[in-house]
């Protein structure tokens, strides 16, 4: 006889619906394990069918190791704003952050949800992640889709902020002497900042030659557009360059907590703290 205590704690198991795990628990013969199976054969069917649905909604997720020494960041998307707020959505986040925090053949790299599908799951190698975001699909009941992921290994160490609800998030890696609790303000202040003001680059010299010289093309066709003297186009450009610095590189831009300095003047005053590298999502970004 299926009694409700076992259909309820096969749900409490599994997530299922109570007439399923009713379903599965008459066919398994009230085998608890033999119902867990065929709830995941036909959730996993289920979930096949949900994989062409369209998902715009979602969260930028961050995980740093306890050292500081690992960070990820990435953007997990649903169907939903319902389900983006999801209890057990946050929990695979979490779980997927974790796997491409812990398998080196992820160690500073940046995929999509399809270079680590196949990877057996860092806390259940019988389950590939793959299997792992179907059964949450299943159990969910949307479309879930792990667009992108960003990983970095760093030499000094790595700082994460993620804005508000999860729209945006910023991972970051600085070199400091220590972890003191000043060096922490300011990488968030850092953070903040990259989050707040989009900056594309740590310094200028950092912006590639392709990407500059496109620029001064463009900055060029505009000032001639302008009317401007063909012999001062060259100085001017310069000039509407730094502009372009201001906007897109992060030492350049004004400090979003008092714009009369600059970020790098900000941090020549606080002193032994130096920004390595960074990556910024924003939800639906590309």
């Amino acid at each position: 006889m299926i009694t409700s205590d076992l259909v309820k704690k096969l749900r409490e198991m599994t997530g299922a619906g109570m007439l399923d795990c009713k379903k599965a628990l008459e066919e398994a013969g009230g085998d608890l394990e033999k119902a867990k199976e065929i709830l995941r054969i036909k959730g996993l069917a289920k979930a096949e069918k949900k994989a062409g649905r369209e998902t715009k909604e979602g969260v930028i997720y961050a995980y740093v190791s306890e050292d500081r020494k690992r960070g990820v960041l990435l953007e997990l998307n649903c169907e939903t704003d319902f389900v983006a707020k999801n209890e057990e959505f946050s929990r695979l986040a979490l779980q997927l952050a974790k796997h491409i925090a812990n398998v080196d053949e992820n160690s500073d790299r940046q995929g999509t949800g399809e270079d680590i599908a196949s990877q057996p799951f860092y806390q259940d190698p019988s389950i590939k992640v793959d299997e792992l975001i179907k059964s949450a699909i299943a159990k969910i009941g949307e479309n879930i889709r792990l667009s992108r992921w960003t990983r970095y290994d760093a030499k000094g160490y790595v700082h994460a902020y993620v804005h508000g609800i999860g729209r945006v998030g910023v991972l970051l890696e600085f070199e400091a002497p220590t972890l003191e609790e000043k060096v922490l303000r300011t990488v968030q202040d850092i953070a903040m900042q990259i989050a707040a003001m989009k900056a594309e680059y740590v310094k200028v010299e950092d912006i590639p030659a392709d990407v500059l010289e496109r620029e001064r093309r463009i900055l060029a066709e505009q000032t001639r557009q302008e009317g401007k003297p063909e012999n001062l186009i060259d100085r001017i450009v310069e000039g509407k360059l730094k502009r372009f610095y201001q906007e897109k590189v992060l030492l350049e831009q004004a400090f979003i907590k008092d714009e009369k300095k600059t970020v790098k003047q900000y941090l020549e005053e606080v002193g032994n703290v130096h920004i390595v590298r960074f990556v910024r999502y924003e939800l639906g970004g590309l």
